[in-house]
């Protein structure tokens, strides 16, 4: 499984290793890279390469990744963690940007007894899903909890309007903020929506007549920045709220100026630059021209954690499947420009988010956090 190899990488960014030869990590990464959905998984690979690059430069081990693209449909999924599953030189699974894909194929890696570390994949199903399955982002029911008191608690808002996407990920996440909000607001009217859905004009029509002094949009940033446009075009002048789904540089390239002042949260934006996160903000600028997000920031963490499991392994002997996964749960507070991480033994990750508004064209840290 695990083989002294020069470095053989299928990734856009080429993984530069000063090792002539070393035991090889070989990383097999799925997400949805094409069509409407692709910039969530798009980023993440962006910065698990960034991760990779440096630690092929610092490491005695070589780290690897082959790419296979799951067009956000389960079938394929499944499909793709049969094929992982069958090739012995994969040693973990990363990305996954839809929760529902990674629920059909939890399963097979669980039979196969292959480590999973997923980024974007924040259903409650998951929680327990598999002792062998793991992500560094946090929950819909945490996030969509910490939403629902910052926007009632914080904020101060007293009439709350949901729309949320009708999957896994709208539902739950609206869920955990209305039960969240209605503790100190009154949730005046909640609609679903479809994911592709280019016409809101009737929903919003319901939520202007039901007088909100704010609206939650529990969805991904492509149908936010189409709700954020004709709700402008329809007068509605009420607050935005939007969820991590929503925080992309593309909600703000589809959505322009009807976006501006809208709040949503994620758990790292290079507006919040640190010591420890203004490395990484440098190196994904050079690499690719652009400022990372959250997701970037995400799946750069995960390749650091995965080296650090790597090590832990290592110490403890042989570098297998079951070795690495039992060192994902025993890794500790790994230094991260997402924060620490460690994961619970539910496989969910503890930590914090920061709430961010659309000012002057891109995303700032607002002002109440």
């Amino acid at each position: 499984m695990l083989k002294r190899l020069a470095l053989s990488s299928l990734a856009a960014l080429p993984l530069i290793s000063t090792q002539v030869a070393a035991e090889e990590v070989k990383i097999g990464f799925t997400a949805a890279l094409s069509g409407d959905f692709a910039a969530f998984g798009l980023n993440i690979r962006k910065g698990l390469e960034i991760a990779l690059t440096e630690l092929n430069q610092t490491s005695d081990t070589t780290f690897s990744l082959t790419s296979a693209d799951d067009r956000g449909e389960a079938r394929e999924g499944v499909l793709i963690a049969q094929r992982f599953c069958s090739d012995e030189s994969i040693d973990v699974v990363m990305g996954y940007s839809f929760s529902s894909i990674a629920l059909a194929a939890v399963p097979v890696f669980d039979r196969c007894k292959l480590p999973v570390l997923a980024s974007a994949v924040t259903s409650p199903d998951l929680t327990g899903a598999s002792a062998y399955f793991r992500r560094n982002v946090m929950t819909d029911a945490t996030q969509g909890q910490t939403m629902g008191r910052y926007a009632t608690e914080k904020l101060g808002f007293k009439r709350v309007y949901i729309l949320n996407q009708q999957d896994d990920y709208g539902i739950g996440l609206s869920s955990a903020f209305s039960d969240a909000a209605a503790k100190n607001a009154e949730i005046v009217g909640q609609e679903s929506y479809l994911l592709g859905t280019k016409d809101f004009k009737t929903l919003l029509i319901k939520a202007r007549a039901a007088k909100p002094d704010a609206i939650f949009i529990g969805g991904f940033y492509s149908e936010a920045a189409k709700i954020a446009e004709q709700a402008r075009a329809l007068g509605i002048k009420v607050q935005l709220l939007g969820s991590d789904g929503s925080l992309n540089p593309d909600l703000i390239s589809l959505g322009r100026s009807a976006v501006e002042g809208m709040i949503t949260y994620g758990m790292f934006d290079p507006s919040v630059s640190t010591e420890t996160t203004a490395p990484f903000i440098d190196a994904y600028q050079s690499a690719y021209g652009e400022q990372p997000n959250a997701w970037a920031a995400l799946g750069y963490d995960a390749g650091k954690t995965l080296a650090a499991a790597v090590t832990q392994a290592k110490s403890q002997g042989a570098l297998t499947r079951e070795s690495l996964n039992e060192a994902f749960s025993t890794i500790k507070d790994i230094p991260g420009v997402t924060g620490p991480t460690t994961f619970e033994a539910s496989g969910d990750r503890v930590g914090s988010l920061y709430f961010l508004q659309v000012k002057d064209g891109a995303f700032r840290l607002a002002d109440t956090q």
